[in-house]
């Protein structure tokens, strides 16, 4: 088994995932951000492709690579992760993000959670969270979310199957 995870990550959340996912899998595993060189994808058994959820969009490059590489892709065992803060999982929410093809013809899409990471948050988002925390009851009820590590082991033993 010969496998590429091509990514796409704004603060690092993603970028970890696809490293973690790289240990949990058998075989000779790649992980490439999609701004690297992208080798061959003939050289590929498997893609897995993933991106992180910012305004309920996945990045360009991640949506242009998988419309320039489309074809090739649908010949290939195809993995489809986002990271983002939902739980949703419905082809719905998916559609939003990837080629209907594409999602049809994956054989495992899966969402990985996510992680708030403030610190590398710009000054405008930073001040926004620091002026949302000054208010009352606002983060009553609210739970940090974390990258679902149980999740990306299930993913990965199942993308073989």
């Amino acid at each position: 088994m010969n496998t590429l995870i091509v990514y796409a990550s704004q603060k690092g959340s993603t970028a970890d995932c696809a490293n973690y996912l790289k240990e949990q899998m058998m075989g000779k595993v790649t992980v490439l951000n999609v701004e690297e060189k992208i080798p061959k994808l003939n050289d590929f058994d498997t893609i897995i492709i993933g991106g992180s959820i910012y305004m309920m969009k996945i990045q360009r490059n991640i949506t242009s690579f998988c419309k320039r590489n489309k074809q090739q892709l649908l010949e290939k065992n195809l993995g489809l992760f986002v990271c983002c803060y939902t739980t949703i999982g419905d082809a719905d929410f998916f559609e939003t993000f990837f080629d209907k093809c594409l999602l049809t013809h994956a054989k495992m899409t899966s969402i990985f959670g996510g992680e708030m990471r403030y610190d590398r948050l710009n000054v405008v988002y930073r001040k926004l969270f620091q002026s949302l925390n000054k208010i009352e009851d606002f983060r009553k009820g609210f739970v940090e979310p974390e990258i679902n590590y149980e999740e990306i082991d299930r993913f990965a033993k199942a993308i073989y199957e």
